[in-house]
């Protein structure tokens, strides 16, 4: 079964989800397609066992990185881990955030992105006295600036070397201009 998620992921690193088939994931994992619908219904399910396989790598990494640590240093610590596990395999990670939108249809991976935004919620709120509503505006935010970061860098074919600097520099401007001034204002 991991033979056939890692074929996905290698497929879409090199030609892109436009390439990818049942077909051609079953011939590059060396198996008969025949084995691949015996674990998986159709492509859709072997996405979605990909991304499930990335995120729970990275949920690990990641709670690991904020262990002992709070406000903007464990959201730093966050960002510096996404970005350091994304940048491990960029090409996947493009191809998986523009697959993103097909994704909503899983389950498994709502509930994955569900945990990661809780995480970050609990954290914002722990660090900061923000209320739930403003909370959730922030994480959401700081989670969409590293999303762009990180799609930008990527659709432009950047090294990535600064890419995880310049994440955590725009993260800590959010954190030190909008969390802690709506903090202060409650």
């Amino acid at each position: 079964m991991e033979d056939v998620i890692e074929a996905a992921a290698r497929i879409l690193e090199v030609s892109g989800a436009e390439a990818l088939t049942t077909n051609l994931i079953a011939e590059v994992a060396g198996v008969s397609p025949g084995s691949v619908y015996q674990y998986f219904s159709d492509k859709q399910s072997i996405i979605s066992a990909l991304i499930e396989r990335e995120a729970h790598d990275f949920i690990r990494v990641s709670q690991g990185a904020i262990k002992g640590r709070s406000g903007v240093e464990a959201m730093i610590a966050f960002a510096t881990a996404l970005t350091l596990h994304r940048l491990q395999r960029p090409k996947l990670t493009l191809q998986l955030i523009l697959l993103d939108p097909t994704l909503t249809e899983s389950v498994e991976s709502a509930k994955i992105n569900e945990q990661i935004y809780n995480l970050l919620v609990d954290l914002v709120k722990a660090s900061s006295a923000l209320p739930d509503a403003k909370a959730s505006v922030a994480v959401m935010d700081m989670m969409g600036i590293m999303r762009g970061m990180m799609l930008s860098e990527f659709l432009n074919h950047g090294s990535g070397d600064d890419l995880p600097g310049r994440i955590v520099d725009a993260i800590a401007g959010y954190w030190s201009r909008r969390v802690q001034t709506l903090a202060g204002s409650e």
